[in-house]
């Protein structure tokens, strides 16, 4: 349908008079004219009845009006539909589950701020994703790495234990605890097979799918664990207690297909965090997390 046909046709429906609808519309009466019998011929119906002193309007007239008119102001409304909007980039992300607040909230607002009209789809994490916030070790084989903070493993111990007692803990101290194990975690990993290579008493409690159930059975008292310094900031039941063994941490970051990088926001991340560290207001002088 030519929408020039339907201006033709409101015009002529409140004028009631082809020459005057021909002025509202800027063109001559025979175009006007010529129009109105081209829609008919479209319609398969008479919209006019005309007579010398102008024309007289039909049902099918005041049928089609109301819906020429909603149409045309749709088309008229097209003009300016993109000036007026504010298009969003997307970016479906993952995001680990045992992350910091403070790192997340700041990577968020620091993206957002580089991209004003990001929409974020947040997800666990997965290949799914265009790209995925978490630790090196659980990215794809094939994503490129970019990481962003790192965070210190640090010894828990839970309230009324005896190494509560002992201002800093040895390799040796720990020999018959009950170990609180994350067997997802490169750094519990790491830490059993050291500890169980010098002591050959370490005792596994509990073995837990995530961080956070970790945490709850440290904070039940079931027994010591390593965690992040960061995860466990702010948590009640049990204390940290400097170690004097070998030192653990994780590597955080961005984890990406090469793909994901046609996304003109997540090229525009990428190229930020290449040149710049995220800033938390718990970094110490050296990148790392602290307790404040």
């Amino acid at each position: 349908m030519d929408g020039r046909l339907l201006k033709f046709f409101i015009a002529v429906y409140e004028q009631k008079n082809l020459t005057r609808a021909a002025e509202q519309c800027f063109v001559s009466q025979p175009n006007i004219s010529n129009g109105i019998k081209q829609l008919e011929n479209e319609l398969g119906k008479s919209l006019f009845d005309r007579h010398k002193k102008g024309v007289t309007l039909r049902n099918e007239a005041h049928y089609l009006y109301p819906i020429a008119k909603r149409l045309v102001g749709e088309i008229n409304a097209l003009s300016g539909l993109f000036n007026d909007r504010i298009f969003q980039d997307t970016i479906k992300i993952g995001v680990s589950e045992s992350l910091p607040q403070e790192h997340k909230q700041q990577f968020f607002r620091t993206t957002s701020s580089l991209c004003s009209s990001v929409e974020w789809t947040v997800n666990p994490i997965g290949r799914e994703n265009e790209i995925n916030l978490l630790v090196r070790e659980w990215k794809h084989e094939e994503d490129l790495f970019l990481p962003l903070w790192k965070e210190d493993y640090v010894l828990c111990i839970p309230n009324g234990h005896p190494l509560l007692k002992k201002d800093s803990v040895e390799l040796t101290d720990l020999e018959k605890e009950t170990f609180i194990h994350c067997p997802p975690c490169e750094a519990h990993k790491q830490c059993l097979s050291i500890l169980n290579n010098e002591t050959n008493k370490m005792l596994t409690v509990a073995n837990c799918a995530t961080k956070t159930e970790t945490l709850t059975m440290l904070m039940a008292g079931l027994g010591i664990t390593f965690l992040p310094e960061a995860f466990v900031d702010g948590w009640y039941g049990f204390e940290i207690r400097p170690f004097n063994g070998p030192r653990y941490f994780r590597e955080v970051g961005l984890a990406y297909p090469r793909k994901s990088l046609s996304n003109p926001a997540i090229a525009k991340i990428i190229a930020y965090f290449s040149k710049n560290e995220l800033k938390t207001n718990k970094f110490n002088e050296f990148g790392y997390y602290h307790k404040k």
